[in-house]
């Protein structure tokens, strides 16, 4: 291999790792989380999308989504005005001067198994920095993964709203979303009692009998989340 072409292999590397570079890290902070997972999963960059595979589950149903999303100060296609006291987003220089005020977009959305996406997602729009959906929760259909897609593999992916979303995205929000489900990696464990309220068992008589199942298993739905507090959420039910 001569000087040359090693010269230009060098050039082609550090021109795709720069490039990796700029897509990559947009300043976005959303941690997601579903039952299934031991820690939570970061979004750092907008149009962001990160699969996480539940494997082979007894059980999977999706009941909702739930958590906060805030607007950051960075946008494609808009600037916060340094000139306005609540820095309200402009779209850009035009001739004579500063653009229109504009809102801008952000969102988290649910796919399941690289096929659908869950009908709610954690959203917000507003035309400044600071602007936040709130802490809420956003039940929706209930979606039985194995009855819905035939068969028991699940994975969730986790998306942060892009270009392909909104015209104006936002670059850099921040919050936490997670999935208000149901997770069963295997059967649960079903135990109890029989009782029997006579002491004898005669022919041609009633003997009332009676019994208790206690089913075990199943995950709770508090994320892990560090400074996210989900007792607090506005809670929309499906239909809302």
């Amino acid at each position: 291999m001569n000087t040359h072409t090693r010269t230009f292999i060098r050039a082609i590397v550090g021109l795709f790792l720069s490039l990796s570079a700029v897509k990559a890290g947009t300043g976005a902070q959303v941690y997601c989380w579903a039952p299934h997972l031991s820690s939570p999963i970061l979004l750092d960059s907008h149009g962001m999308g990160v699969g996480s595979y539940a494997g082979r589950p007894y059980g999977y149903k999706i009941f909702g989504v739930a958590g906060r999303i805030t607007l950051g100060d960075q946008c494609d296609g808009a600037f916060p005005d340094p000139n306005d006291p609540q820095k309200r987003f402009r779209q850009g220089w035009w001739i004579g001067g500063l653009g229109a005020y504009t809102n801008i977009y952000s969102s988290v959305k649910l796919q399941v198994n690289w096929a659908q996406f869950y009908p709610r997602k954690l959203e917000v729009t507003g035309d400044r920095p600071g602007k936040s959906s709130g802490n809420v929760r956003l039940y929706g259909e209930t979606w039985d993964c194995t009855t819905k897609f035939g068969y028991p593999e699940v994975t969730l992916v986790f998306h942060l709203a892009g270009s392909q979303d909104s015209a104006i995205p936002n670059r850099n929000p921040n919050g936490f979303f997670y999935v208000v489900a149901e997770y069963n990696a295997t059967a649960p464990t079903v135990t109890g009692s029989l009782t029997v309220s006579n002491t004898a068992v005669l022919r041609n008589n009633v003997t009332p009998v009676g019994y208790k199942i206690n089913r075990t298993g199943g995950t709770n739905q508090t994320p892990p989340f560090t400074g996210y507090d989900p007792s607090g959420e506005v809670v929309f039910l499906a239909g809302q």
